[in-house]
């Protein structure tokens, strides 16, 4: 089974894309099974989600403002872009 953790693995911060409510559910609850909080230490599941959030490489998810927006939707050579449903499903193609 595929984590969370290892989508940051060789990254400093990674993009997380969530297509839909249930995406957006499944990512949370994985991301709080993983040990995943908010910089604050807030649990995942206590927050709600949004479409894109980050994830950085100590472990800790964010909500992206209006730089993060403009980086995941303009600098795509430079950003890791992660569709979270293909992720989970088994894709190899899970990278936007």
């Amino acid at each position: 089974m595929r984590t969370i953790k290892e989508l940051v693995k060789n990254e400093k911060k990674v993009y997380i894309y969530l297509r839909n409510r249930t995406t957006e559910y499944r990512f949370m609850s994985d991301a709080e099974h993983e040990g995943i909080t908010y910089g604050d230490g807030v649990k995942p599941t206590e927050r709600p989600v949004d479409d894109i959030m980050a994830l950085h490489d100590d472990g800790t998810i964010c909500f992206l403002g209006w730089a993060g927006r403009m980086a995941y939707h303009y600098s795509k050579d430079n950003v890791k872009r992660i569709d979270y449903e293909k992720y989970i499903e088994g894709s190899s193609d899970y990278l936007i």
